[in-house]
């Protein structure tokens, strides 16, 4: 064989076995990194476990933004049991203190102090400034969604810049707040970094940053969240945590037939 075919012909070999290294190692990386359901809904476990370490546990909610250009500031005590039961009480506006929220699974009601009974509403229902209900009512991502993971992206928030995997979520349950998420889930950390949320319509509703993360009890928690509402000239809302404690709580603490029996324990 002459040396310039011999050449050639290795040449061409050597090329094809690098273009198939390349392949390999891109399809693997491919499947390692996006390719199973489980995967995608570990991701999505682990990002819960910053918004909702600990089974039961007790906390402060405290919303600032501006209405008409005056800050406002209002607060609630919100307690969580199991992870995907929650009771929030009205502390501030004194107008609505006592007011009782009671979600359990894909109920959400509303007790109004001193009636007969709760009523039913919508976690996607206007809270106030740029929250909705059940943005200060449901810590669980996934009761709610089904993850798909998309790929990797840089999200800055401020003047820091964090890796992050991509995770689509869509709502199988009635009581998600919204219908989609395209949620960024810090690399290493897991932590919740950026959520963009959107209607049923395909309407860019809300981007909610998880901006702040303490370590309490030896677990991290997210103690602030702020909301950009698209749908109300990019109006800011910062929802701060505080006074966070674990702790048991009480079941009836959760019955639908017991909200007008709590006001003296549970607004403090």
């Amino acid at each position: 064989m002459p040396l310039t075919m011999y050449r050639a012909i290795v040449g061409t070999l050597t090329g094809l076995f690098i273009a198939a290294c390349v392949l390999s190692a891109a399809a693997g990386f491919h499947y390692a990194y996006a390719s199973t359901d489980e995967g995608a809904r570990e991701i999505l476990k682990k990002a819960d476990l910053s918004r909702s370490p600990w089974s039961d546990f007790t906390m402060k909610s405290i919303l600032n933004f501006k209405r008409r250009g005056t800050p406002v500031e209002e607060t609630y005590r919100v307690y969580v049991k199991d992870h995907t039961k929650t009771l929030v009480g009205f502390l501030n506006p004194v107008k609505q203190r006592g007011n009782l929220l009671l979600m359990i699974g894909d109920n959400l009601w509303y007790y109004v102090k001193d009636t007969r009974r709760p009523i039913r509403i919508t976690p996607i229902q206007k809270l106030s400034g740029g929250a909705s209900y059940g943005d200060i009512s449901r810590l669980s991502w996934s009761e709610d969604y089904d993850p798909v993971i998309t790929g990797k992206e840089e999200i800055e928030i401020g003047e820091v810049s964090y890796p992050c995997i991509h995770l689509e979520l869509t709502a199988r349950s009635k009581g998600a707040t919204y219908h989609r998420i395209s949620l960024y889930v810090e690399e290493g950390t897991f932590f919740p970094r950026k959520a963009d949320v959107y209607l049923r319509s395909g309407v860019h509703m809300k981007t909610l940053y998880y901006t702040v993360f303490k370590k309490l009890y030896g677990k991290f928690f997210n103690s602030e969240v702020v909301f950009v509402d698209h749908m109300s000239n990019d109006m800011i809302t910062t929802l701060k945590y505080d006074e966070i404690e674990p702790r048991e709580l009480p079941d009836r603490y959760f019955l639908r037939t017991q909200l007008s029996t709590l006001y003296g324990e549970v607004i403090k």
